[in-house]
Order: structure tokens, then C-alpha cells, then sequence
């Protein structure tokens, strides 16, 4: 991977040109890479004209400018640096200084008439993680050890990192750590927001956070009740997505309520206490992730408070989070079913017992995250369907193998044309429970 900016060419003055297509051409390259080199400061253009008799090619060619390029780390792990900030698993307080470096180049727009333009005014960098050296690092940090970070709330950086919120099938085992980034953040922005202001400013700052942590909260419970519920009310279980939603708001609101009270009786602040470091205090997204660490130590060491549900909620965090993990899993298996529909057998009794020990796991695994009954029964009652649609998929594939032996004959015999059995499946998925 390469950044860079348009340059010379560097490879202008090789010789790789002259021996493309021997040397009957070497001549004639050469000639067009002399012209070419002759005319570097004129400006390029590829062209092809149309005349009466058809096309022509141009009557010279031109050599482009390519780009004059730094190569950088082709090892960095580029998904880990692009996920959300609500996916990654810790922020540090080195991940909070190379934050606030990057927000020095941030793109900012300024208002122009009706529209947004880019303000030229300020400086644009495309960096990665990796890409700063050590020295600008440490010159950046010197600079909050002395002027901090200030005392305005960063909205634009709580925005951006809470515009990632969404459920979805490839992310969907992070719901509940996502779920605690939006709650836990909230709780430090509230608790900093009624500690540092008051009277209209106060006002003011609380409906800016309690509006965007609506917004995420509405973009989370939409998108799992989008996805994961859509999946269970596709499986035959009517009304999920729409208690699913209602639970994910609820959990989300109940958490904050926690991350709050923890707040109210444990100062996370006066843990910072070395004077280089009280920039961090103003870093709420680092304040967030210390709070998270040191609620989850006092809970592992006091116990967990059951989250209370209700009818219209009636789902727990730790319900959901285990129904969007199953739901990963479950589709997953549909959309890719693993199982040999090319062997010709004699019988299907091996899928069904393989279900049955699939449907046992699912049980067992419940009863250790001590899942709800509400919970509970929906997902067992979504596993038949399960089959059903597990089934329809493996009959895709074989329609794939009489294609093929349709097209080629010789095949018949060979591979399986022959439907899944489902009286077999379900007679061995029953005698193994």
C-alpha cells in the first residue's frame, strides 16, 4: 500500500519499455518514450479520433505521470484499525493520545450559502495507526501536559464515534459490549456535563447529549430488531423483532442508569493522579472505558444485579446478546450450509443426529449464560424452522448437482441428484433428544 503524492515517474529512465514486444517495437518505443520525456511539463492527454473510414488511433502515445509514493506497513492490521470505537475491546492511554493527535486534522467544513465547503484553512492528513512517528507523539503529549484538552466537550467526536451503533449479522456478537460503550459514555458525559455547568449552559449541554444518545440508542434497537429479530420472526416466532426492540432500549437505558449510580459513589477521577495525566479526565471516551473496567471488577467481585424485564421489554441484555450470537451462527448456516451434498448415501439419518447434537449444544449453552425462559423458549421454538430452511438450502445444492448432471451425463451416478430425506432427518433428530 502506498500514499504519496503525483511526482516523477520513477521508472521513466528504465528499460522494461524497449522490451515489451521484442526488438522489431524497440525502436518505435523509444522514440515515443524520448518524445515523451521531452514533453514532461506539457500536459497529458489520451485521445482517439473518428473519421469516415472508422476509428484511428492517436499518432503518438504519451507516457502518464504516476504517482511518487511512500510505501508504509503492509502488515498493519487494517481491520482492527478501522473498526468503531464502540467495537474495540479496550482504549488506552495511549489510544486516547493518538485520538486527540488525529483530531488535529480532522475534515472541517464551514457553512457556504445553502451548502457545507471544505475549510482549506486546516491542515488534512490521511494517517493509520502506526504512521505517527514516536517524536510527534511525544511532542503532542507535552502539549497536553501543559494546556490539557480544555474544558468544552468534544460533540463532534462523541458523534462520530457514536454514528457506528447498528446491529448487524457480522458484528452481531459485540451487542452487548456496544451496548455498555453508548451507556457508559453517556453516564461520564452527563456526570461531567452537570458537575462543570449550570443554569442555561447546563440546559443546553443535556439536550445536545440526551439527542444524540437517542439517536444512537434508536439506531441500535432498530438495526438488532432489523436483523435479529427479522431472523426469529422468519423462523415462525411472530412479534420478536418488535419485543427484541423494545428490550435493546430498555437494556440500553438500564445500564446508563448503572454506569450512573456507580458514578455517584466511586470517583473514578482522583485514580489519575500523576499531574503529566489529568489531560485524560477530559478525554470521556477514556473516562468511559475506566469506568467500564471499574464497575465489571466491582461486579465480579460483588455479584450482578439481574436486570429487571417487563411484557413490552422483556428480553435482558445478556438475552440478547446470546440471541444475536445464535443468530450469527444459525444464518450463517443457512446462507453457507456445511454438509456433503455431493457423496451418494444411503440414508440421511447422520444429518439429523448432527442436528440433534447442534439443538443439545443450543441448550446447554443457554443454561451456563443463564438465559431467560422468555428467551429460552424462543429459541428452541426457532430451531425446527431452523431445519426446515437448513434443509432448503442443501436442497439448493443438489439442484447445483443436477445441473451438472444435466450438462454433463456421464456424471449420472456419480454425485447426488437426489433430494434430502427429510423423514429420515427428523425421525434421528427425534430419537436423539
Amino acid at each position: 500500500m502506498y500514499i504519496g503524492q503525483i511526482g516523477q515517474n520513477p521508472w521513466r529512465n528504465s528499460t522494461w519499455l524497449s522490451n515489451v514486444s521484442g526488438k522489431r517495437n524497440s525502436a518505435a518505443l523509444s522514440s515515443v518514450l524520448s518524445q515523451a520525456q521531452a514533453r514532461s511539463s506539457a500536459t497529458n492527454r489520451d485521445r482517439v479520433e473518428i473519421s469516415s473510414s472508422g476509428l484511428r488511433l492517436p499518432n503518438r502515445l504519451q507516457v502518464l505521470e504516476t504517482p511518487e509514493a511512500t510505501q508504509i506497513d503492509a502488515k498493519l492490521d487494517l481491520s482492527a484499525d478501522l473498526r468503531p470505537a464502540s467495537e474495540k475491546e479496550q482504549y488506552t492511554e495511549e489510544d486516547a493520545l493518538m485520538n486527540q493527535y488525529r483530531k488535529q486534522y480532522r475534515l472541517n467544513f464551514i457553512k457556504d450559502g445553502d451548502s457545507f465547503v471544505l475549510d482549506t484553512s486546516k491542515p488534512v492528513k490521511l494517517m493509520l495507526e502506526g504512521q505517527v512517528s514516536q517524536e510527534s507523539l511525544d511532542a503532542f503529549r507535552a502539549e497536553l501536559e501543559q494546556n490539557g484538552l480544555g474544558d468544552e466537550i468534544d460533540w463532534r467526536g462523541v458523534e462520530e464515534d457514536w454514528i457506528h451503533m447498528d446491529i448487524r449479522f457480522d458484528n452481531a456478537e459485540s451487542f452487548e459490549q456496544k451496548a455498555d460503550y453508548l451507556a457508559s459514555r453517556y453516564a461520564v458525559l452527563k456526570d461531567r456535563i452537570q458537575t462543570q455547568y449550570s443554569g442555561e449552559k447546563l440546559d443546553q449541554e443535556m439536550q445536545t447529549l440526551e439527542s444524540m444518545y437517542a439517536k444512537a440508542k434508536e439506531e441500535m434497537a432498530d438495526s438488532y430488531a432489523g436483523n435479529i429479530g427479522g431472523f426469529y420472526d422468519g423462523l415462525g416466532q411472530s412479534g420478536a423483532a418488535g419485543e427484541m426492540r423494545e428490550s435493546v432500549l430498555a437494556a440500553i437505558d438500564g445500564k446508563a442508569d448503572a454506569y450512573s449510580a456507580y458514578l455517584e459513589e466511586n470517583d473514578i477521577y482522583a485514580d489519575i493522579t500523576d499531574p503529566n495525566k489529568q489531560w485524560l479526565k477530559q478525554d470521556d471516551g477514556y473516562m468511559a472505558a475506566r469506568l467500564r473496567e471499574s464497575m465489571a471488577a466491582a461486579s465480579a467481585a460483588d455479584g450482578f444485579a439481574a436486570q429487571a424485564v417487563s411484557d413490552s421489554a422483556p428480553y435482558s441484555a445478556e438475552d440478547l446478546a446470546f440471541a444475536a450470537s445464535m443468530a450469527q451462527e444459525l444464518s450463517g448456516q443457512i446462507k453457507k450450509p456445511e454438509w456433503d451434498t455431493y457423496e451418494i448415501k444411503e440414508s440421511d439419518a447422520d444429518l439429523g443426529r448432527y442436528l440433534a447434537r447442534q439443538y443439545q449444544s443450543l441448550v446447554d449453552k443457554m443454561e451456563d449464560a443463564d438465559v431467560g425462559s422468555r428467551m429460552s423458549d424462543l429459541l428452541k421454538d426457532s430451531f425446527e424452522p431452523f431445519i426446515g430452511k437448513f434443509l432448503d438450502a442443501l436442497d439448493q445444492k443438489i439442484d447445483h448437482n443436477r445441473e451438472r448432471v444435466a450438462n454433463k451425463p456421464w456424471q449420472a451416478g456419480l454425485i447426488r441428484t437426489e433430494y434430502i430425506n427429510r423423514e429420515e432427518v427428523y425421525r434421528a433428530f427425534a430419537m436423539f433428544q
